[in-house]
């Protein structure tokens, strides 16, 4: 997975976890009768964030074993890919559930297949293949240290000591990593949000703030931040990452308020703004206010193209206070 791919993986799921207010520690939110108090924030978590499901309305099945296919499943939700889209892989025994899963994970190079056309989703998820999941997805390598294992040896050696290395995992006993043995879905869960919160704690990520919004035309917004997007995340992908962070809704003057998503988005040359257009919502003939809300505050912008164009903003918090200033920054997560 590359850098781009990482900070996307990281920094949607923490916009959405930010816009739940979801704790680190959350509250029991699910039916589940089966999750014992060594899971419990794990999967409450995940399942808060639509990460994962149960076996059924009442049961996670903590202590069964997860199968290839599943495992597909739960960390294309929790990267948010586009399953919807994304190029076949050429894996022939794919059922619909977990197909656009695995072919978005195999396009950013995360998983391959046990032969070229055959990916076996039904075969359970060893403890080894789950730790070279995990390092491939968040790019732990770099974290790598001899472990105490007796039992770490072969292709998952390098993922092992990496994800040792983190403390995400002490292995199933001092000396003993279980590497052969099937993870169960409890396990797993309890490991993906472990190794979540350690790159969230380890890396520092960019987070756009509202300037100010200029209503350009009938068509087309610009949104210019306080601080630039950093130079090292790629130009052509930058833009919709800006996107997670911020929300898009108009107000007309009869007080009627409707949320859009733009139709098309790019980033200036100078990584300062972010031109939205909008014509599948035209403001022509109209007259309101545009708001953007970013995680702090919502920027409203007045428009009136009834007759005369005006454009103004400033920054206000929810209760619609102004709060002008608000500094861009480096947040850490």
């Amino acid at each position: 997975m590359n850098k781009y791919s990482l900070f996307t993986a990281v920094t949607a799921a923490t916009a959405t976890i930010s816009s739940l207010a979801v704790p680190v520690s959350a509250a029991s939110n699910h039916s589940f009768t089966d999750v014992g108090r060594q899971y419990e924030d794990a999967i409450s978590f995940l399942y808060e964030l639509d990460v994962i499901n149960g076996t059924s309305a009442t049961r996670f099945g903590t202590n069964q074993t997860l199968t290839r296919g599943d495992a597909a499943v739960v960390l294309a939700n929790m990267l948010m890919l586009d399953t919807e889209n994304a190029p076949d892989a050429g894996f022939k025994d794919l059922n619909v559930r977990v197909k656009g899963s695995v072919n978005a994970l195999a396009k950013v190079g995360i998983i391959s297949g046990v032969t070229k056309t055959e990916f076996k989703p039904g075969e359970t998820l060893s403890r080894g293949a789950m730790a070279k999941l995990l390092v491939k997805t968040y790019e732990l390598e770099k974290y790598a240290k001899q472990t105490p294992f007796t039992d770490v040896g072969g292709v998952f050696k390098p993922y092992i000591e990496a994800l040792y290395g983190t403390g995400v995992t002490s292995g199933k006993t001092h000396s003993s990593y279980g590497t052969n043995l099937n993870i169960t879905r409890g396990e797993f869960a309890n490991l993906l949000y472990k190794t979540f919160f350690f790159v969230v704690g380890k890396e520092t990520f960019y987070i756009p703030w509202v300037a100010n919004v200029q209503v350009i035309s009938a068509t087309q917004t610009k949104v210019n931040l306080t601080e630039a997007v950093p130079k090292e995340y790629p130009k052509e992908y930058i833009a919709e990452d800006v996107m997670v962070w911020l929300q898009f809704n108009v107000q007309y003057s009869n007080g009627i308020v409707v949320e859009f998503d733009p139709a098309s988005y790019s980033l200036t040359a100078d990584r300062k703004a972010l031109v939205i257009n909008h014509t599948n919502l035209s403001l022509a003939g109209k007259k309101g206010t545009m708001i953007i809300k970013d995680l702090k505050a919502k920027t409203k912008a007045s428009f009136d193209f009834t007759a005369v164009k005006t454009s103004s903003s400033k920054n206000v918090d929810s209760s619609f206070a102004y709060t002008d200033g608000l500094p861009g920054t480096q947040a850490t997560k």
